[in-house]
């Protein structure tokens, strides 16, 4: 895992964001691929009483939000050569699926809402990117993945989240799963498969089937918690919707608006 990907906005978000993506970065020795995605100086809408576009002139507030964004990134990764800040007129999300699938980790801070621009970036990251997505903690960590809990359920989307994360499982050394009873019969395989890469792990029950989706996201984050977990592995379900989350199962989406630790996803 040496290249990972993450887009700003010059926000005041954006150092807080960075200075997570660093914290994974350096903890994996890689390549952080920052990526701006500028305001457009001028914006051009339309009304439905007339057919003449009205021209606002965003020229300053795009001027602002790109000093802020090279700031951030200067403050917050402007010492690790594997750093680099490019800028692009395009979407959030577009950005993420050009880019995203020749990216190893497409990082994304917490999300606050569930619809919106954010929304459909967080959207392009789980369905477009062709990899896993690290959603970082709202405040960066003392440590990341030194105590990492796996989510397991023996779906494709959860297995396919535990081989994205080797990497981080592997600088741990050991891996507390999470399981459940419907997912005994594959446990046997989840443990040879992260032995054979050096990971120990203990399996912990986790049962919440009585539960709403919403209900067993907000157990699981506790459990996780109560672990100390410092790196939540788990799956990524539903189907790609445009501009909101809806797409993504209840439960993920209770998981990545919510969330206090760094959660890596694999739809």
């Amino acid at each position: 895992m040496k290249r990972l990907l993450i887009t700003i906005d010059g926000s005041a978000n954006d150092y807080t964001s960075l200075m997570s993506a660093m914290q994974l970065t350096r903890r994996l020795g890689a390549e952080l691929s920052v990526v701006f995605t500028a305001l457009p100086a001028e914006a051009f809408y339309g009304y439905a009483e007339t057919t003449a576009p009205v021209v606002f002139d965003n020229s300053e507030e795009a001027k602002v939000a790109q000093e802020r964004a090279r700031a951030a990134f200067e403050t917050a990764c402007g010492e690790w050569p594997g750093a680099t800040l490019s800028t692009t007129e395009e979407y959030s999300a577009d950005a993420i699926a050009r880019l995203g699938p020749l990216s190893d980790l497409v990082i994304m801070e917490r999300l606050s809402r569930e619809e919106g621009p954010s929304a459909a970036g967080f959207n392009a990251a789980v369905f477009d990117g062709a990899g896993p997505v690290f959603i970082t903690a709202p405040e960066p960590k003392a440590t990341i993945a030194t105590t990492p809990v796996i989510a397991w359920n023996g779906s494709r989307e959860a297995a396919l989240a535990v081989k994205s994360a080797v990497p981080l499982l592997q600088l741990a050394g050991r891996v507390t799963v999470l399981s459940g009873d419907q997912s005994a019969d594959s446990l046997g395989a989840l443990k040879m498969y992260l032995q054979s890469y050096g990971v120990a792990i203990t399996v912990e029950a986790f049962t919440a089937d009585q539960m709403t989706a919403r209900g067993r996201a907000r157990a699981l984050l506790k459990t996780a918690e109560d672990l100390s977990a410092d790196l939540l592995v788990m799956g990524a379900y539903g189907e790609n919707a445009i501009g909101a989350l809806f797409g993504l199962g209840r439960a993920t989406r209770k998981i990545v608006t919510a969330a206090r630790m760094p959660v890596l996803l694999h739809h």
